[in-house]
Parts: C-alpha cells; sequence; structure tokens
C-alpha cells in the first residue's frame, strides 16, 4: 500500500515536467512528420526522399564536425569543471562562495549575442588580445583565431561550463568522507586519493554532466554561426542554411531529426554508463 502511495506521490508531483514537456514532444513529432514529407515546403504526402537527399559529403562532413568540436569542448568543459566544482564547494565565506557562483552562471546569464560579440572584440585581428600581443612584439601579423574551429571550440567550451559544474558539485558534497579518510589512513597519497577513490565516486556526476554538455554543444548555433561564420559548417548552421536562403523545409527537418536521434544515442549511452558505474560504486 505504501509503494502504491509513494507512486502516486511521484506520479502527481512530476506531472508539471510532463506538461511542461508536451510542447517539445509535440514539436519534435511536428519535425519528424514534415520530415518525411513529400514537398519540400509544405507537409503534403509521405516520402524518405529527405533522408536519402542528406547522403552527401557535405553533410557528412557537418555531422562529423558538430560530433568532433562537441566531443572535443565537452572534454575541455569537463577539466575546467572538477576543478571549479571542488574550489566551489570548499569555499567558507558565503560571499566568496556567491560572487564564484554568479561568475560561473555568467554564460548562462548573458545573452549568446552578447558573448559572441565579446569573443569577437577579444580575438578579432583588430582585437585586444592581437593588439596586446603585437605591441609586446610577440607577434608581427594578427592572429587568426575567428572563423575557424578554434573560435567555434573556445565559444562552445565558455558557454557550455555551467552546465558541467553544478552537477559535478552536487557529486562532491555528496562524496563519503569515510571513503576519503580510511584512504588517507592505509597512506594513500593525496593524487592516489583522488584517482583510486574520489574518481570513481565522481564517475556518475561526471558522466551525467558531460551528456548534458555534449548534447548542449552539438545542438549549439548561435556561437558556430557569429564565431565560425560559413566555414564551421556545424549541423544547426547547416539546417539553418536548409532554411534560409535554400527553403528546404522537408530537408531541413530530417537533418533536425538526426541530429535530435544522435544526441539521444549519447544521452541513453550516457545514463547506461551512469547506470553501471553507480552499481559498481555500490559493490
Amino acid at each position: 500500500m505504501s509503494i502504491r502511495l509513494s507512486r502516486t506521490r511521484a506520479l502527481v508531483f512530476s506531472l508539471p515536467a510532463f506538461i511542461a514537456i508536451l510542447p517539445f514532444l509535440g514539436a519534435c513529432f511536428f519535425i519528424f512528420r514534415f520530415s518525411l514529407s513529400g514537398e519540400k515546403g509544405a507537409i503534403d504526402g509521405w516520402s524518405i526522399q529527405p533522408y536519402l537527399d542528406l547522403m552527401t559529403p557535405f553533410f557528412g562532413r557537418s555531422v562529423w564536425l558538430t560530433l568532433k568540436l562537441a566531443f572535443i569542448a565537452t572534454v575541455f568543459a569537463m577539466l575546467l569543471a572538477v576543478p571549479l566544482a571542488f574550489l566551489l564547494t570548499s569555499l567558507r565565506s558565503p560571499l566568496a562562495r556567491r560572487a564564484l557562483t554568479v561568475t560561473i552562471l555568467l554564460p548562462l546569464i548573458l545573452n549568446l549575442l552578447v558573448q559572441a560579440y565579446g569573443w569577437i572584440l577579444l580575438l578579432g585581428p583588430s582585437g585586444v588580445l592581437n593588439s596586446t600581443l603585437r605591441s609586446l612584439g610577440i607577434i608581427d601579423r594578427p592572429i587568426f583565431l575567428l572563423f575557424n574551429e578554434t573560435g567555434v571550440l573556445l565559444g562552445l567550451i565558455q558557454t557550455s561550463l555551467p552546465l558541467a559544474v553544478f552537477p559535478i558539485v552536487s557529486s562532491v558534497r555528496g562524496l563519503s568522507q569515510e571513503h576519503l579518510e580510511a584512504a588517507s589512513s592505509l597512506g594513500a597519497s593525496q593524487w592516489r586519493t583522488f584517482f583510486d577513490v574520489t574518481v570513481p565516486l565522481l564517475r556518475p556526476g561526471l558522466f551525467g554532466a558531460a551528456s548534458i554538455v555534449f548534447a548542449f554543444n552539438a545542438s549549439a548555433f548561435a556561437i558556430p554561426l557569429l564565431l565560425g561564420g560559413r566555414r564551421v559548417q556545424m549541423m544547426g548552421v547547416a539546417i539553418r542554411d536548409m532554411i534560409s536562403p535554400l527553403f528546404d523545409w522537408s530537408g531541413a527537418a530530417a537533418a533536425g531529426m538526426i541530429l535530435i536521434f544522435l544526441t539521444l544515442i549519447v544521452l541513453v549511452f550516457s545514463s547506461w554508463l551512469v547506470r553501471i558505474t553507480s552499481e559498481n560504486v555500490r559493490h
């Protein structure tokens, strides 16, 4: 009886989340139906031709570039997020903790356009970085860090960093001090304790954070468009070009479904890794 009551309560409390997700599910169904349309500009008939039209080297390079940049940006974001998470949980001063939290949250607070133009002012040929290096005599000509993969990577890492930090913060706060004290009492060094005890305990949180960051980076549009331009054709930019100026709505819908499918594969694989890791940690 108590189990049935707890399930009923869980269902009731989850109803707002289901209601919030419904528009997204409806949009996904609409995109899926459009991707099977026989017409490019309207939903009419059924056809898999939009998917067949995507079997080109150009779109294949776009998929590969998206997966590559999303993966590299996720790795760097995780490497930066782990020490930030430990620093955030170790701060004793409430003021310092709030200041660091707001600083980490800034990429989520500020508009993506503002952040992208900030990178342009910093990395442009006449930007702050190039001007400083030239005034110091380090370089003779500007370093091109915009409208290439480097600029896009920097933007993706910066905008996705908060999504990596806070899930790891929750995992760090849940670390068992008994395990750490036991490792220390057995003579393990700090590095040995970190890699043999702390990292395995953090692994579920690390996989969860990495999956969120990867999904965010793979679906990015504003950052690749503004910092990469036409030269860095990630899938978000490619889908935008299909809509305008090509007006290939069914092709854009098919490309969107492929992006959603790839992201779901990564999320399901990450969930499986989290479950396996959690079971291993318990045992």
